[in-house]
Order: structure tokens, then sequence, then C-alpha cells
């Protein structure tokens, strides 16, 4: 009985309906809003614009958390990796972790105290998230798509569906949403208690989100009994470093992450005060360039898929990410002029539609690298990718409050308060949200481009 109170509700070899629907898009579709909602942008926000919180401190704690985050990723990636169950070796994990997700609201659950006690709250906080809850559920969650299935064609279909739950409704509510109800419950420290209600709110989701994760998906692929023992992480790492396919991958993940880390990372200050004068002001670009300039993200993905069959997974992702980043040039080159930067925005969301397939080229990756070998890394590659997704926002919000406080940042009082910031800061937060991206969409491109020879797929189709 208790044993079947765990089992998944999934059966047979073949992808079924109710896995893609509830736990490749609807589970990970709310776990990603509870993520972006409350652990991305807005965080930083709320430490410098609710807590007032600034200085070499809040420049230094997010670097030096996702160091010890991106460590901590791959001891556990190996952890899991030996884990052995009857309900596979990662979905475990992504039940415990998935369900501890709610404790984002511990984020902005600051207590009233001295400024200290606020440091504190916010160490330890942010620390216990993002080291240990937000990798462990990161983690087993990249690794379900290339454990679902050998066949590669159901897996490349899971990939691309996964992706898009995790990245177009979620961003609605983190670029559309959420910028409304910030502009009505307001910045400074009257507006705590606001921040926390609509944060805590969010956070619930994570319940019914690990729930359908967990009893809609099953682990087809399992170690091969006649699979060469490799016991060592860093044997696992020499034989996957001389993989091309595998060294491409984490290449382009590594500067896809960096490139994203810089860009959201700025996101509410490039509108802010590059695009507007005033949180309020802001809001309202914020929401234009999110719905204008992100909409190629949600309707070009009906014209991803025909691409793929005509062109091949790696010359899609290499001629599009080569476009995102013209596309951030332009908006580089635009300055404030609205129109302009949409039309950048355009061009760089229609480039970066393939992110959608990155599932998909890490499973290709890993049979790549078993075919040769005879051994399946899940587990260091979900760790290297978990390091990277941990180091990179890490490194931009360092830079990025380091910067600013360098700069002069001026922290708004009020959401209607014009802050005039310099043009130092302004130029700053330019660079952060489009030079950056230029060049980390550039080197995307090359990593894709790179390689002996022109490899998609080679699995069972």
């Amino acid at each position: 009985m208790a044993c079947g109170l765990w089992n998944s509700r999934v059966r047979g070899s073949e992808i079924q309906r109710s896995e893609r629907l509830f736990g490749y898009f609807a589970g990970p579709c709310m776990m990603a809003m509870v993520s972006m909602g409350t652990s991305g942008n807005y965080l930083i926000q709320f430490y410098t614009d609710v807590l007032d919180i600034s200085g070499m401190f809040l420049a230094v704690m997010p670097l030096v958390s996702r160091l010890i985050a991106g460590c901590i990723g791959l001891w556990l990636g190996r952890m899991i990796e030996e884990t052995r169950t009857p309900h596979g070796k990662a979905r475990p994990y992504l039940l415990l972790s998935g369900l501890l997700m709610t404790t984002a609201v511990l984020l902005y659950a600051v207590p009233n105290g001295s400024y200290r006690m606020k440091l504190v709250w916010v160490t330890i906080s942010y620390n216990v998230f993002f080291s240990l809850i937000h990798a462990v559920y990161s983690l087993s969650h990249s690794m379900m798509v290339p454990l679902s299935s050998r066949n590669t064609e159901q897996r490349d279909s899971l990939a691309l569906l996964s992706s898009v739950a995790t990245s177009i409704l979620p961003g609605a509510l983190a670029m559309v949403g959420l910028p409304l109800l910030i502009s009505r419950i307001g910045v400074g420290e009257q507006a705590e208690g606001a921040w926390l209600s609509v944060m805590g709110a969010i956070s619930v989701l994570a319940v019914p989100a690990a729930l359908m994760e967990y009893y809609f998906t099953l682990e087809r692929v399992v170690p091969d009994s006649k699979e060469k023992a490799e016991s060592s992480f860093r044997g696992h790492l020499a034989v996957c470093m001389r993989n091309d396919q595998w060294r491409r991958c984490m290449m382009f993940v590594l500067a896809l992450n960096v490139a994203n880390a810089f860009s959201g990372g700025s996101m509410i200050y490039y509108c802010n005060w590059v695009l507007g004068r005033s949180v309020a002001e802001g809001a309202v670009k914020q929401i234009l360039v999110n719905v204008i300039g992100q909409l190629p993200m949600g309707v070009g993905v009906l014209l991803l898929w025909p691409l793929v069959g005509s062109f091949g997974k790696r010359r899609v992702t290499c001629i599009g990410f080569a476009m995102a980043s013209v596309g951030s040039l332009a908006v580089l080159l635009s300055g404030s002029c609205m129109p302009a930067v949409l039309a950048g925005l355009i061009i760089r969301s229609f480039g970066s539609l393939p992110v959608y397939l990155l599932s998909a080229h890490q499973a290709e990756a890993l049979d790549s690298v078993e075919r040769e070998t005879g051994i399946r890394a899940d587990g260091l590659t979900a760790s290297m990718i978990g390091f990277f997704q941990a180091i990179a926002p890490g490194a931009a919000q360092t830079m990025l409050l380091f910067g600013m406080d360098m700069l002069g940042y001026i922290a708004p009082e009020s959401a209607a308060h014009a802050a005039e910031q310099n043009d130092a800061v302004r130029m700053f937060f330019e660079c952060c949200f489009a030079l950056v991206p230029m060049i980390g969409y550039a080197v995307c491109s090359l990593s894709m481009r790179a390689g002996r020879r022109n490899v998609d797929g080679g699995g069972v189709k």
C-alpha cells in the first residue's frame, strides 16, 4: 500500500498524453512561476528598493552564495546519479525539493529589527534556498527529459513542451503580472508586507506543481547491466570532456546562462532608468518590452519544429543565436528609443527560439557519451548544468550591484519618485541588458557551428 502510494501514475514504454500534460507541462509551468516570481529579478529589487540594502554586502553575497550552491550542486548530482530506488534516481529528489520550494516565501519574510539582523536573515534564507532546495530541484528536473525515453523523436517533443511550459506562461507572470502588481504595491519600507503577501501566494503553487511532476513522469532510461563502472567524479568528467558533442553542449549552456543572467537581472533597472525615469513609468515600459519584444517566443514556437525537421537542430540553433546576437546589437545602439529597442528585441527573441531545444541537445550529448564509452553520465551533466545555472546569476547579480554601488545608483523613495540616475549608471544598465547578451549569444552560435560533424540524433527514431 505504501509502495503504491509513491508509484508513478504513468505506465508503459511509450510517452503518454497525461505524462505530457501534467508531468512535462502543467507541473514544470507552475514551478517555473514560483521560481521566476519569487527568486528571480524581483528578489534583487526587493533587497535594493524595499529593504534599502546596498554596499559591498549585497554585491558580494550573491556571488559567494552561488559559488557555494554550485559546488554543492556538483556533489548533489553525483549523489543523485548513485541513487537507486523503485521510483528512479531523480524523481524522489524531484518530489522532496519541489515541495520545499514553498519556502521561497522566507526570502521575503524579513523580520523587523536592526539593519544587521536583516542582513543575517537575508544571508541565511538566500543560502538555504539557493544552495540546497533550488539546487536539488533544478538538478532533478533537468534530468527528467534525458531519462524519459531513448526514442529521440518522443524525447525531443518532451524537451520542447517542457521548455515552452517553463518560459511562456511563467514569463507572462514575471514580465506582465508582477510589474503591474509592483507598480501598485510600490517600493520602500512601507511596502514590505504587501511584497510578502504576493510572494507567499505565488510560493503555494509549488505544492501542486511538485505532485504533478512527480506522479506523471517515469524514468525509462535505466543503467545497462553491461555499463562500465566509473566511480569517480573526475573519471566521469574526463570521459565526457573527450566527447566533442558534450563539450559543445556545455559551452552552449554556459554562454546562454551568462547572457540570460545579465539580461534578466538588469531588465527591471533598464526599463526603469534607461527607457523610463521612475519605477511606475518603468513598469509600463517593462510590459511593452516583454509583451512585444518577447512575442516571437510564443508564436514562433509553432515554426520551430518544422525548421528543425528541415534543417536539423544544430543548424537551426547556430543560425538562430547568430540572429539573437544581431538583435542584441540593435538594442545596444537604440539608446532610449522605444520603437528601435522593441524591433531589436523582436529579432533577439526570434533568434533565441532554439533555447527550447536545450534539453534535446543535452540528451543527445549524453547518448553520444554512452555510445562511445558505455557510461551514462546523467548525474555529472546535470551537475555541470546546475553549476553554470548557479554561478551565472550570482556573478551577474554581483557585477550589477557592484556597478550600481560604484557608479552612484539612487534608490527611489516610492514607485512614482523620478530619481535622476547619472549617464554612467544608465550606460551600465544598457551594457548589462544588451552588450553581454550580444557576446553570449554569439558564443552560443559558434558552439553549435564548431565540431567535426553535424549530429542530430543518434537514438531510437
